[in-house]
């Protein structure tokens, strides 16, 4: 048996942790190995058996990577990246010559977040969520596409329109989602449809793809950074309830 690896690393911020080994149930899989570095990305690393091209290695960190990185940013509410190959080490044949590539990768990012540092608990039941397949990938990757946007209004969109994918793209059947979510939450009238009441969070999607009265710019832009992240904690919750 030769064995190898390939490895990847992805953007990442507000997240640390030690290394954490997941399995997978592709047979030339051993493990998976995750761990975060310089607080800035995730470092995954495939130990793969009796895989001699890199071709092959590619095909299967290109199948099983997304998966891993969405649950990943799911599930500890992080931005994540796309992942860019950066080497691996695999066998020349089955006699166990190696052949090593590296790839130089200039990593460009600039964001300051608070950062969670997982315990061990926390790491073990993290590695537990990472093994478990997606049943929705297409709402996991729209959540860490929205989660990765560093302009607060870009991902306040991308987030509320995840919940119009989930609420057949009607406005009302979101705010009645949110007002049983959160009871508390700020409404106001529509300007246009008085008799209609909208969520903060409608409003503030409003004001961006239409133009209103009283509403600038600057002032929408203000509101939206301060209630992004509740309007992603309503996203998280919106999905759960799909995929569980």
């Amino acid at each position: 048996m030769a064995t190898g690896t390939i490895e990847y690393a992805a953007p990442i911020t507000g997240l640390r942790f030690k290394s954490i080994e997941i399995s997978n149930p592709q047979p030339a899989v051993e493990k998976i190995v995750l761990e975060t570095q310089d607080e800035e990305r995730v470092r995954i690393v495939f130990h793969l058996v009796d895989i001699f091209s890199f071709e092959d290695a590619e095909n299967i960190g290109k199948e099983i990577l997304p998966s891993i990185l969405n649950r990943l940013a799911f599930e500890c509410n992080v931005s994540v990246g796309e992942p860019y190959q950066t080497g691996g080490t695999l066998p020349k044949d089955a006699s166990g010559s190696l052949h090593t590539v590296r790839k130089d990768v200039l990593l460009l990012w600039d964001s300051a977040s608070p950062v969670l540092t997982l315990g061990d608990t926390t790491r073990q039941e993290l590695a537990k969520l990472l093994e478990q397949p997606v049943t929705r990938p297409d709402l996991y990757t729209a959540y860490r596409f929205a989660g990765f946007q560093n302009d607060p209004v870009a991902r306040f969109m991308f987030f509320y329109n995840i919940l119009l994918q989930l609420h057949n793209d009607s406005q009302k059947q979101i705010d009645d989602f949110i007002r049983k979510e959160m009871p508390n939450i700020p409404q106001s009238p529509r300007p246009d449809k008085p008799r209609l009441i909208e969520t903060i969070y409608t409003r503030l999607r409003n004001e961006v793809g239409h133009t209103r009265t009283g509403a600038t710019s600057e002032q929408t832009s203000k509101e939206i950074k301060e209630n992004v992240m509740g309007l992603q904690t309503l996203v998280k919750a919106a999905i759960s309830r799909v995929v569980e």
